[in-house]
């Protein structure tokens, strides 16, 4: 079953996601209308996807986002909105969001990113899209091997690296390669020891920020 938090201070908006969505068989829907009830929410099971509206009054600058990342890092995040996001892009992208959904858009398309979100890939507006830049230059090439060989990440730590930050569990990880969990842990340990880091969170951001993602 997947569990799926629906955050919405609207109670028939919300209500009205959760109708929709449990009509797939295999989704479970919880409704939150505050940053209270969100919280009490995740103090009582686990979830794997929240649906966030950006324009809650509660986020405060997406900082229930980065709560529920501290809280539960494996969960995947979802804006789902009828407001412009653009304005909020960058800070979304670096809180680990992994699409961005409108709420004209069709039921078919809400359920086909929440099913591509928990496949670790990502959907969001072309005009998003066009924002990010390839690394694709020889220059920014080069610099990318030169961080690859300091940190001396082998191919398969930097494997479980990229599931992790598409939101994989640890279990999920080792089915995806084909490997034990015990393997999957003790490559997360030698990779944050590589980069000096101490969780998931700071090992991806890390990553990202010289560029190997």
């Amino acid at each position: 079953m997947i569990n799926i938090l629906v955050a919405d201070n609207h109670e028939a908006v919300g209500e009205g996601i959760k109708l929709l969505l449990e009509q797939e068989v295999d989704f479970q829907v919880t409704v939150v209308r505050t940053g209270e009830e969100t919280l009490n929410a995740l103090s009582q099971q686990t979830f794997d996807i929240f649906l966030f509206d950006i324009n809650m009054p509660f986020l405060n600058d997406q900082g229930l986002v980065k709560k529920v990342e501290q809280l539960y890092s494996e969960a995947i995040k979802i804006i789902y909105t009828g407001y412009d996001i653009e304005p909020f892009f960058n800070i979304l992208i670096e809180s680990d969001v992994s699409s961005f959904v409108s709420k004209t858009a069709s039921k078919e398309n809400l359920i086909m990113a929440i099913r591509s979100a928990l496949d670790g890939n990502a959907m969001m507006p072309v005009k998003l899209l066009r924002q990010l830049k390839l690394v694709d230059t020889q220059t920014n090439k080069t610099e990318i091997m030169n961080q690859f060989i300091q940190y001396d990440l082998k191919k398969n730590e930097l494997a479980v690296l990229k599931l992790v930050a598409a939101g994989k569990t640890n279990k999920q990880i080792a089915e995806n390669l084909l490997v034990s969990l015990r393997t999957v842990e003790y490559r997360l340990t030698k990779i944050f020891k590589k980069l000096q880091v101490y969780s998931r969170i700071e090992a991806v951001e890390k990553i990202r920020k010289i560029g190997l993602l």
